[in-house]
């Protein structure tokens, strides 16, 4: 099994992303500017990393099995229905940006909930890009929406072999703790789904 590491390439920060992670409504030139203020130093503080490996795909009675992790969900076999290969992946926008959200916040709260939304853009973009990545190297199959562990019926604790699998705090400084929260706190970790049939959920 092959595990790639890779740098994603952002595109420019989404305000409009922005403003709906952090729950404001509608139009604020406040707010906007606000963010606009901080975005120089937040987009300095993002290190995006990335790693992924490529996994065979079966079932049996109620799990799915992924390589060696056998996962016991519906919700994951309704998605990876018609798929015979999946890919798992792990995304992180960096510790720096933790670091620049905690310095913010101990002076204005207002200002940590922005940068928060921030983190939450930016690690969503890269998953994006990601997922585009994955378009292009498996050009003309299928791929299914991404899922996460924890929703659904996914088992939270399918962290841990993600974790084990592609070896995140040494490929891209991603760890895991006891509570099964990571650290970067904007990190993602995910499934998709490829298949050379044609009933399958792909996605848009």
């Amino acid at each position: 099994m092959e595990i790639r590491v890779v740098k994603p390439c952002l595109p420019q920060p989404d305000i409009k992303e922005i403003l709906r992670y952090s729950g404001v409504r509608g139009e604020d030139e406040g707010v906007r500017l606000e963010i606009e203020r901080l975005l120089p130093g937040l987009e300095k503080a993002v290190k995006p990393a990335a790693c992924y490996a490529e996994l065979s795909v079966s079932f049996a009675d109620c799990e799915v099995h992924l390589g060696n992790i056998a996962v016991r969900s519906r919700s994951l076999s309704k998605l990876l229905s018609g798929a015979d290969r999946a890919i798992i992946f792990a995304v992180t926008v960096g510790v720096g940006l933790d670091r620049e959200i905690a310095r913010l916040g101990a002076t204005s709260p207002a200002r940590q909930l922005l940068a928060d939304a921030f983190g939450t853009e930016r690690v969503e973009a890269a998953c994006d890009w990601l997922c585009e990545r994955f378009k292009e190297e498996y050009r003309g199959l299928p791929l299914s929406a991404r899922f996460s562990a924890g929703y659904g019926d996914v088992p939270l604790e399918l962290q841990r072999d993600i974790f084990a699998l592609l070896d995140c705090p040494r490929r891209i400084g991603l760890t895991l703790n006891e509570s099964l929260l990571m650290s970067p706190s904007k990190s993602v970790t995910a499934i998709v789904g490829i298949s050379r049939g044609k009933d399958f959920l792909a996605q848009g």
